[in-house]
Parts: structure tokens; sequence; C-alpha cells
């Protein structure tokens, strides 16, 4: 009787695949420079350092409205915080989250492929 039970309920405690889709997230080096770029989508951050033209990217379960921040450093001057993955962003077509990081800033890039500037958070509270 308990395996007939049991065997009845199992199918109905399978997760789908889809319940918490990935969403791939990328950052493009369009600077004629190294930058840095360090996030919390890895379990031990770490800086990477992104040459002209390289990109990075992560894949983020979309578990339970993660957040994810990123430190950004172009130049001594041009540097912060900022959110690089959040559930109300809607990445794109809901699975892909793309930024560009250019001369004069940090952009997210919409669905319709313009671009949205993105400020960014420094240390004594203000914003670039």
């Amino acid at each position: 009787m308990v395996v007939i039970i049991t065997t009845l309920l199992l199918p109905s405690l399978v997760v789908p695949k889809d319940l918490f889709p990935s969403v791939n997230v990328t950052f493009e080096n369009e600077v004629h420079h190294a930058v840095d770029l360090l996030c919390s989508f890895e379990s031990t951050p770490r800086i990477r350092t992104l040459m002209p033209g390289d990109m990075a990217w992560w894949t983020v379960k979309d578990v339970l409205f993660p957040a994810v921040w990123c430190y950004l450093q172009v130049t001594d001057d041009f540097f912060g915080l900022f959110w690089g993955y959040f559930v109300s962003r809607k990445c794109g077509d809901g699975s892909n989250c793309r930024w560009r990081i250019k001369e004069d800033g940090l952009y997210y890039v919409q669905t319709n492929g313009e671009l949205q500037y993105q400020w960014l958070f420094y240390g004594n509270g203000g914003f670039v």
C-alpha cells in the first residue's frame, strides 16, 4: 500500500525545468583599455580584467528573486557598484541580459537594441 501511494505521489514532486529559468548575463568591453569587473555571480567573487573586445558572462538561476551586484572600474575616476542582475530588469527575452562597457559609461542593452545608461554608485554616496 505504501509503495503504491509513494509511486502515485512522486510524479507530482518533480520540479519542471522551466520553473527556475536560467538567465545569461554578458558584459562586453568596448573601451580601448583593460577594465576590472567583479560580480557576485560566483560563490567566490574574483576580479576579472577584461581587455578591449573581451566578454565575460555568467548564468544565473532565477530562484527566489536573485539580485547580483557588480563592481566596475573603467578608470581611476570612473568606478562603482551596480546591480548586474535583478528580477525586475526583465532581461531581454527573459533569458539574456547584455551590458556594454563604453568610454563614456556602462549601458544596459534593451530588448529593442537601444542602450540605457546605468548609473554607478560609489563609496562617498554619489553617482557617476
